[in-house]
């Protein structure tokens, strides 16, 4: 998992809240939900991120999937669960490549004034194969970030004391 993948859903997330920005009195009777999805494939070279020798190059290409639902409640209660799906494939010039199985992150973002709390889960299975397209070897991600914030002095940044949990657990296997 690279940074830019952590990156993009915390910006996605951000880009949400700013958009749909708090309930009005036009809207007071009702929450406002928000369904959105998008797919887009990307072609580049590098290295496989984990596993294999970083001088070892390869054609990568991933398709993203996301899909995803923002809620603004009348009682300013903010909500956005959304699914980033990763097709991931990788060839080398030897002609070994990697397969993605199960390749996502799973995101929940919940604010009111004065208390957030994002969870982010990462699951990334890949399958590393010889040239004949026999499998030798497995690459799995499990990581997990969740973070608390309680704003005590209501300035909307994060200032010493506020940041109540900050949990990281990332799990690396090469098999």
């Amino acid at each position: 998992m690279n940074e830019h993948r952590i990156q993009s859903m915390f910006a996605a997330v951000a880009l949400t809240a700013l958009v749909l920005g708090p309930a009005t009195p036009a809207n007071a009777g009702a929450a406002i939900v928000n369904r959105e999805s998008s797919s887009h494939t990307e072609t580049f070279t590098a290295p496989l991120e984990f596993c294999l020798p970083q001088d070892l190059i390869g054609q990568v290409t991933i398709t993203e999937t996301s899909t995803s639902q923002s809620v603004q409640t009348v009682s300013d209660v903010f909500t956005i669960r959304f699914v980033n799906e990763y097709d991931y494939r990788i060839e080398f010039p030897d002609g070994r490549y990697v397969q993605s199985g199960i390749n996502r992150d799973l995101v929940v973002f919940v604010a009111r004034p004065s208390h957030s709390v994002l969870n982010l889960v990462t699951q990334d299975f890949r399958t590393i194969y010889a040239a004949d397209g026999t499998p030798v070897g497995k690459l799995s991600v499990h990581a997990v970030f969740h973070f608390t914030f309680n704003d005590l002095n209501g300035n909307s940044q994060v200032d010493e004391g506020e940041l109540k949990s900050a949990i990281d657990k990332f799990d690396l296997r090469c098999t």
